[in-house]
C-alpha cells in the first residue's frame, strides 16, 4: 500500500489533489483540520510481486484501517454542500429575512452549509424547549381554533407521566362540542383526570385545591380568534386569574403574514414561547420563522405527528436547520383503478360479441324449418 499526505485550504480541494495523484481507487486513511488547513492521508494498493507459492507464507487477515473510500467521502462532501437559497426559497421565507439568514450563514467558517445555517439560526432566533420545568408556574396552552391545543396538552401530559411526574390537567374549554370529551378520552388513556374550570374565577381553585408540591399543571383552553377583541378579552381574563405562563400553539403551514399577526396579538397577552404543530402535513415552514421573529418568541417545541407517543419534540438551531433543508417529495395520491369493474365490463363486452357472432352464424346458416 502506497501512502501519501495531501494538504489544502478546503476538503474539496484536498480531494481533487488525491484524485489527480492516486486516481479514483484511492482510499482515505485519515482526515484532519488544523489552523484552517485540511490534511488527508490517502493510499493506493500496489500489486504484490509474483513469488513462488511454495515459499509464500500463509497470509494472515488484518483489519483494514480504511473506513471510507474516496468516492464515499466525495459523496458525503457533496451532500454537505447544499444550496441554502434554494431551500429558503422553497419555504417562502420573506426576502429580507432570507437575505439576513444567508449573510449570517456566510459569515461563519463552517465545514458544511447546514452547520453554517444552524449557527445563523442560533443567533437570529431563541430556543427554550419545554420540559418538566413548570412546577412553580402552570402552563396555559393558548391559540386559534383548530391548531391542536388539546392534543398538545395530552402529549405534554404523556411526557410528564412517563417521566414519573404528578400531573394536573385542567380544561377551560367546556362549551366547544366534544372538547371536554376529547381531553377526557386522552386523560383516561394516561390514567389521570380532568378538572374543569369554565370561568376565570374557578381557575384558582382548580389549580390549588389539594395540589401536591411537585405537581405539574397543564391548562387547555378554548380556541380564541386572535382577530376578535371580545374573545381575546375573555382569554386575557383567564391568563390574569393566576400566575400562569401562556404558551402559544400555532399550526405550521399557515400564511406567514397571518402567523406574524397572530404572534403579535398573543404576545400582547404575555406569550413568550410557542409550540408549532402539524409539521407532518405542511411542506413550507415560513410561518415558523415569522412567528418567532415578529415578537421575538422562543421555540418551545414542535409537534410532528398527531400520536401521543411522539410527544412534543425538542427543537434547537440544528434541528430547525435540518427541517428547513429537508423537503419531502411531493406525492399526489391517485386512486387505484377498480379492477373488478373493468373485469365486469370486459366480460359484458365479450358476452355481447358472442351473441353477435351467433346471430350472424344463424343468418348465414339457417336451421331446417326456420324462416328468416
Amino acid at each position: 500500500m502506497r501512502l501519501k499526505i495531501f494538504t489544502a485550504d478546503s476538503m474539496q480541494a484536498a480531494l481533487i489533489m488525491v484524485r489527480e495523484a492516486l486516481g479514483d481507487d484511492a482510499l482515505i486513511i485519515d482526515t484532519s483540520e488544523k489552523k484552517g488547513r485540511v490534511k488527508i492521508t490517502a493510499a493506493i494498493e500496489i500489486p504484490a510481486a509474483k513469488i513462488s507459492p511454495r515459499k509464500a507464507p500463509k497470509p494472515r487477515p488484518k483489519p483494514a484501517p480504511v473506513k471510507r473510500s474516496l468516492k464515499e467521502l466525495q459523496q458525503e462532501d457533496q451532500r454537505e454542500t447544499i444550496n441554502l437559497s434554494h431551500f429558503l426559497t422553497h419555504h417562502d421565507i420573506p426576502k429580507a429575512m432570507m437575505q439576513r439568514i444567508l449573510e449570517t450563514a456566510d459569515s461563519f467558517d463552517e465545514d458544511s452549509q447546514i452547520n453554517a445555517l444552524s449557527s445563523a439560526l442560533d443567533i437570529m432566533f431563541h430556543f427554550s424547549p419545554i420540559s418538566n420545568d413548570y412546577r412553580k408556574r402552570p402552563i396555559m396552552l393558548v391559540g386559534p381554533p383548530g391548531v391542536g391545543k388539546t392534543v398538545t396538552a395530552a402529549k405534554l401530559t404523556s411526557q410528564a407521566v412517563l417521566a414519573g411526574r404528578n400531573i394536573r390537567l385542567i380544561n377551560t374549554d367546556t362549551l366547544r362540542t366534544g372538547g371536554s370529551a376529547q381531553l377526557e378520552g386522552y386523560a383516561t388513556i394516561l390514567k389521570t383526570t380532568v378538572i374543569e374550570a369554565p370561568e376565570p374565577e374557578l381557575l384558582i381553585a382548580a389549580i390549588e385545591t389539594n395540589r401536591h408540591p411537585d405537581e405539574l399543571v397543564i391548562i387547555d383552553t378554548a380556541g380564541y380568534n386572535p382577530f376578535d377583541s371580545d374573545e381575546m378579552n375573555e382569554l386575557h381574563k383567564f391568563i390574569q386569574a393566576y400566575d400562569v405562563e401562556p404558551l402559544l400553539v400555532i399550526a405550521a403551514g399557515i400564511d406567514k403574514n397571518e402567523a406574524q399577526e397572530i404572534s403579535e396579538t398573543y404576545a400582547n397577552l404575555g406569550v413568550r414561547r410557542f409550540i408549532a404543530t402539524r409539521l407532518d402535513v405542511a411542506r413550507r415552514y415560513a410561518s415558523l420563522l415569522t412567528t418567532a421573529a415578529s415578537m421575538d418568541l422562543a421555540f418551545a417545541g414542535v409537534g410532528i405527528t398527531p400520536y401521543l407517543a411522539k410527544g412534543v419534540e425538542r427543537i434547537d438551531a440544528m434541528s430547525l436547520a435540518r427541517l428547513l433543508t429537508h423537503v419531502p417529495d411531493r406525492k399526489i395520491f391517485v386512486p387505484p383503478e377498480d379492477k373488478t369493474s373493468e373485469e365486469d365490463n370486459l366480460e359484458d363486452d365479450n358476452l355481447q360479441e358472442d351473441i353477435l357472432e351467433k346471430n350472424i352464424h344463424k343468418e348465414n346458416n339457417p336451421e331446417k324449418g326456420e324462416i328468416l
